[in-house]
């Protein structure tokens, strides 16, 4: 049924740019208007001689003029605070005319009125929606990954259990792990198999990302119970080039390539993407009695145990791969974008502990590599004036194998193992899982703009994984000889009016939600179909001033490995049930500009109520090996408030600080099939920071030493995490294990670029003062290391 599905949406797809093939226009003109730094400029203006006719950019900074007969034109584009620009071109017969502008700065007019053209980033920030926006330019010269990007953003807590590529949990407003979403230009993360990640991607091929806090628009099409995280990337430009490579501490090695160029006659456009990282994560495990850690391992004669001051992780090399390449063609009558792509990624990760540091491994080892055959369209004029369409799919084909056969019980800090048993291994029995899944990807995206007031956006996603795996070292054991499948079509409509000169916005929406899932090929498919709805609203009480709100009655379906488990130290749980959430947001946006100084500031409160709640709890099995497992809790009540305060002047200061609280609490007052009260009833929910915050300066300056086009710019950032308890709250006590200290974690960066840009050197400092850092179930983080990056970067449209 599910293939069905597929094929009939595939075949409806393929329908759309076939018929819209067939049609044939007079000329047209599109293009992108930008600043010098290649800032989009969203609502320039764009006049077309003779005629008259007028039309702005979008958010995007894109505009287009279309059924134009041939002859001679003149361009003219302006912008308040921008000089204006004027060009004279000749349209031949049916031709698609590919023509960008960039725009230099009127200090004249900036020194008198503010800038009225808005990047995408701002526009974003205006919605109704409760939403973080980070351009990532800042960044890019940065040793960072996305994850290390995102963990400076208002509300959002990531939390990672070592070094590279370890595993992470991230958090939105209180609601963490899968409850939060993640898509590359709104294609589920998911869909490009386990080599793509938040913190093996660099920040290099972001141009901005996407916070969404709680309620999430329906063109990102997925269920998502917190909230959801879009990173847009910089392709799809006329041409590009982007390389960078980075070395560091704990032999680090990370570099990444990007580029993009279409040919301008025949429209050929060829994206490529790619990176590298590779890490020894050798960092130091340190004995911290404020916490209640200590790093024991047994005396020379087994009879009792030392304590260790430190010891230095030896089994914990990560290294992954990407490499992705798009060809197509782009500025068509019937495509402005059709490209087909091929991604390849691959990841080797040895495991160092398990759920929790207590237990340490010396020979488990996780492999695993992704091929993913992908198609892309985009069209901005289908059929009708007004109508949009964007198509993708994907198939990701990803094998993985998972290695435990070591013959001892387990390790201690000092890299020697203990107890010697032949036919068992660190986790239980000796073990080589291989996994094989297949995860397909059908979606289609429909925006109609009836009129400057009234916007439709469709969206159809199906999602479909399905999973196979067997024990080379044990065939005849059956555990894992199965096949896993679970399936998500999730189908979300949305209307938004824009009233009194876009001051109102309102955006209602409904989302379907249908779910399968097979717990192996022997037992029957179980379906079921949910339904959410929302809605966002902004109103400008000003330019400078405004207010926001939003709900979300949202679902959330458990996925794959929470019903059936990862084979290496998570546990399936096939009764999960579905979670759901009622989500409120209530905030603010406001922003001033006198002269070089910009003033902005944004805050909101929120409350969610969510019931079937689910948490991954720690356990330990019979072998002593370490586990999680997922459960639905009766309910957890979260109410919180965040803000961010910005200051700039000029290119030269630049001052951020954020602070987050938030009070998760079990909502469940009675034991299951009791009248019994619940011990965590009024409890705070646990291993979840509580409160935290950042702050984040840039102090730069352009041609220094003389030199014109160069700039030196230095960053400090320093993040606060308060203590927060393992368990639930009434049950920790900072005088046990159970308690995590306050954390201090500040980094620094000096960069310097020539050449406007084009050539960069970072050196960058991170947690300076070699704090002792914990996370997830108390996993140390790493100590003091540093870094030094080079990149190279030319772009043009």
């Amino acid at each position: 049924m599910q293939i069905k599905k597929i094929l009939l949406t595939g075949i409806l797809c393929v329908c759309i740019f076939c018929v819209q093939g067939q049609k044939l226009n007079k000329s047209s003109i599109k293009g992108q208007v930008s600043d010098e730094q290649q800032q989009r400029i969203s609502f320039a203006t764009i006049r077309l001689l003779p005629g008259n006719k007028t039309v702005a950019t979008d958010q995007q900074g894109n505009y287009q003029f279309l059924d134009l007969p041939s002859g001679s034109y003149t361009i003219q584009i302006s912008v308040v605070g921008f000089k204006k620009v004027e060009q004279k071109i000749v349209l031949k017969e049916s031709e698609a005319l590919s023509l960008s502008f960039s725009l230099k700065g009127s200090q004249n007019e900036l020194k008198d009125v503010a800038i009225s053209g808005k990047t995408k980033a701002t526009k974003i920030k205006e919605s109704g929606y409760a939403v973080n926006v980070i351009e990532t330019k800042q960044y890019a010269n940065t040793n960072s990954d996305i994850n290390q990007v995102l963990s400076r953003s208002t509300g959002v807590k990531i939390r990672e259990q070592g070094g590279l590529g370890s595993d992470y949990t991230f958090s939105i407003n209180g609601l963490s792990g899968n409850h939060v979403k993640f898509f590359i230009d709104g294609i589920p993360l998911e869909s490009y198999g386990s080599g793509m990640s938040f913190n093996n991607i660099p920040i290099n091929i972001a141009e901005r990302i996407e916070v969404y806090k709680g309620v999430v628009p329906p063109y990102l099409g997925s269920d998502a119970l917190g909230g959801a995280v879009n990173i847009v990337t910089n392709r799809d430009r006329g041409k590009s080039l982007d390389v960078s490579y980075s070395y560091g501490s704990f032999n680090t090695h990370r570099t990444a390539v990007s580029g993009s160029y279409t040919y301008p006659k025949s429209g050929l456009k060829v994206n490529v993407n790619s990176f590298y990282n590779y890490s020894d994560n050798s960092y130091k495990m340190r004995t911290y009695p404020k916490a209640n850690v200590y790093l024991k391992i047994p005396t020379p004669d087994g009879t009792d145990f030392e304590t260790l001051s430190s010891a230095k992780r030896f089994h914990n090399d990560y290294q992954s791969y990407m490499g992705q390449v798009e060809l197509g063609l782009a500025d068509k009558k019937w495509a402005d974008i059709a490209v087909l792509g091929l991604t390849y990624n691959n990841v080797k990760n040895e495991r160092q502990t398990g759920a929790t540091q207590e237990k340490v491994y010396g020979n488990v080892d996780a492999n695993s590599h992704s091929v993913i055959p992908s198609f892309r369209y985009r069209k901005n004029r289908i059929f009708v004036d007004g109508l949009s369409a964007t198509v993708f799919a994907n198939m990701s084909i990803s094998k993985e194998v998972r290695t435990d056969t070591s013959s001892y019980s387990s390790y201690q800090w000092n890299g020697k193992p203990k107890e010697y048993f032949p036919t068992k291994g660190e986790m239980g029995d000796k073990s080589i899982l291989h996994y094989n899944s297949n995860n397909a990807l059908v979606q289609l995206n429909l925006n109609y703009q009836l009129s400057d007031q009234h916007l439709f956006n469709l969206n159809y996603n199906l999602n479909s994984t399905t999973r196979e795996g067997y024990n080379e070292i044990d065939p005849y054991n059956k555990t894992y000889n199965k096949t896993n499948r679970v399936s998500k079509t999730v189908v979300g409509l949305n209307y938004q009016q824009n009233f009194f000169n876009n001051k109102l916005t309102n955006s209602f929406f409904g989302k379907y939600f249908g779910f399968s899932g097979r717990p192996d090929a022997n037992k029957p498919t179980e379906t079921a179909a949910y339904y959410g709805y929302g809605l966002a609203s902004t109103y400008k009480i000003t330019e400078e001033l405004g207010i926001k709100a939003s709900y979300e009655h949202a679902y959330r379906l458990p996925g794959l490995v929470e019903l059936y488990g990862n084979g290496l130290d998570v546990s399936g749980n096939h009764d999960l049930k579905p979670e759901n959430s009622d989500n409120y947001n209530l905030g603010f946006f406001f922003g001033k500009t006198i002269g070089k100084h910009r003033f902005s500031a944004d805050g909101s409160v929120f409350y969610r109520n969510a019931k079937n709640y689910i948490i991954s709890r720690p356990y330990t099995n019979i072998d002593g090996g370490a586990y999680s497992e997922s459960q639905n809790e009766g309910g957890i009540k979260i109410k919180g408030a965040d803000f961010e305060l910005k200051y700039t002047y000029g290119d030269l200061l630049s001052a951020l600080v954020n602070m987050s609280y938030y009070d998760a609490v079990d909502r469940e007052k009675l034991e299951k099939g009791t009248i019994r009260e619940k011990i965590s009833y009024g409890s705070r929910t646990p291993n979840e920071p509580w409160l935290y915050g950042n702050t984040d300066v840039s102090l730069g300056k352009n041609n220094v030493f003389g030199v014109k086009g160069n700039r030196l710019q230095f960053n400090w950032y320093m993040q606060f995490v308060n203590d927060y308890s393992l368990s639930w709250s009434k049950l920790g006590d900072k005088t046990t294990k159970d308690y995590i200290p306050a954390q201090w974690i500040q980094n620094i960066a000096l960069t310097y670029s020539l050449k406007n840009g084009r050539y960069n050197i970072t050196g960058e400092a991170r947690n300076l003062t070699d704090q002792i850092a914990y996370d997830v179930f108390k996993q140390q983080k790493p100590g003091r290391a540093f870094f030094i990056k080079l990149r190279y970067n030319i772009h043009s449209f």
